[in-house]
């Protein structure tokens, strides 16, 4: 990949301490410590962005870059040893412009945009994105929002990975980065249940079917809840008629996805509202898929092939071009996402 194109960018510098230190677009850099390994560890890039602070990251330079265009820069790849199944400790944010400002990560199990990282599964392509909650860090928050490949370019999954939509805090309140969308009163949640993806408890699905109120996280007023879906930072707060009580998730067994991600990057979501669509016998569906129509299931089977490293299920459009019945095509799955808390 190419180096950084801006003009009058500060130029990489290296000390005898080996720390490295990289000034990017207004002056913002990355400093870049190297550290021991450590047992049952693995190697993580990392890639890292901000305008309003310095971030830090204890690792090695990688010798590549990252295109980022809503940067248009490259930006600088650091390779860290990280103890396997532990929280991302690398990464430090120094100089904060606006208080309550909080580092971000993606390419994490526990999701996107999330304050605490725990690199996903160990490979030689593990790679993580991070950047600023704060506002004007909009540019690289879309950057790492679409984050994944690693610094090499190649994809940075072998195989599919089940991972945690948590987009609240250890307090109930929501974590950081994402934005609260107020519904008012005049439209009120009932009939909630414990939702069909919760992993913990507190997270119900509500009617009526317009509000798309899958996921949603109990405040702890219990009159109040957040509702939110992966790869989106806006929650929507809704009353509810009455106070909820504590649901508990349902057994592992019987949970369903709240969002599955194909590897071609489209997000399959369970369908809300309306009549099934007619689809031959055996299958039926419970997910859309976009443009490739429904995720169907046959009946007795399960809707995901587990068989091999990267899952898949079968999409089906509701009509055939030439009339006939659709035919179903199978499709290799990214990510399973559930619902979860820290």
């Amino acid at each position: 990949m190419s180096p950084s194109r801006g003009s009058g960018r500060p130029r990489l510098l290296l000390t005898i301490a080996l720390v490295v230190v990289l000034a990017a677009a207004g002056g913002v850099g990355l400093r870049l410590l190297t550290g021991a390994a450590e047992a049952r560890s693995q190697l993580v890039r990392i890639v890292a962005s901000s305008v309003v602070a310095e971030i830090a990251v204890h690792g090695e330079l990688d010798g590549d870059c990252v295109e980022a265009p809503e940067l248009d820069d490259c930006l600088p790849v650091v390779t860290v040893t990280q103890r396997r199944g532990a929280p991302l400790r690398a990464a430090v944010l120094t100089g904060v412009v606006t208080p309550g400002t909080v580092l971000l990560y993606w390419g994490c199990r526990e999701g996107a945009g999330v304050t605490e990282c725990t690199p996903r599964s160990p490979g030689p392509d593990t790679a993580v994105c991070v950047t600023t909650s704060d506002a004007r860090d909009a540019s690289a928050l879309a950057f790492c929002g679409r984050f994944g490949v690693a610094a090499t370019g190649r994809p940075t999954r072998d195989r599919t990975e089940v991972v945690e939509f948590v987009p609240v805090t250890r307090d109930g309140r929501p974590a950081a980065g994402h934005v609260v969308v107020d519904q008012g009163t005049e439209l009120l949640l009932d009939s909630c249940s414990s939702a069909f993806a919760a992993t913990a408890s507190d997270i119900v699905s509500c009617g009526p079917t317009a509000a798309s109120a899958q996921a949603c996280w109990i405040e702890t007023n219990r009159a109040t809840v957040l509702c939110g879906r992966p790869g989106d930072n806006r929650l929507y707060r809704f009353g509810v008629r009455q106070a909820l009580p504590r649901y508990e998730p349902l057994p592992e067994a019987r949970r369903e996805p709240l969002a599955i991600e194909l590897r071609d990057g489209t997000i399959c979501t369970r369908r809300t509202g309306g009549p099934a669509p007619p689809l031959p016998e055996p299958f039926s569906s419970q997910y859309w898929c976009g443009e490739h129509g429904l995720a169907v299931q046959a009946h007795g089977e399960d809707l995901l092939d587990r068989s091999s490293p990267f899952w898949t299920l079968r999409t089906m459009l509701a009509a055939a071009a030439d009339g006939g019945d659709p035919v179903p095509i199978r499709r290799e799955v990214a990510l399973v996402h559930y619902a979860g808390r820290p």
